[in-house]
């Protein structure tokens, strides 16, 4: 089985999330693919301002997707 990693940045203030991106490598585990998007978003989260993080609470979601036909 292959799992796909996902990512987004979503505002816990208003609900939302961008739309989110699909992660170039693919997994052979959900375990891989669970850490990776861990590393992934606190990367991700680290790169932003920090008084955007604080004004839109905004934070990281990510979920890995088994492929189809794997």
């Amino acid at each position: 089985m292959k799992f796909i990693l996902f990512i987004g940045i979503c505002s816990f203030s208003t609900g939302e999330c961008m739309p989110p991106i699909k992660y170039i490598e693919y997994f052979d585990d959900w375990k891989s693919c669970a850490i990776k998007g861990l590393e992934v978003g606190k990367e991700a989260l680290e790169k932003i301002e920090t008084d955007k993080v604080n004004k839109y609470n905004l934070s990281i979601q990510y979920s890995c997707e088994l492929m189809l036909g794997s």
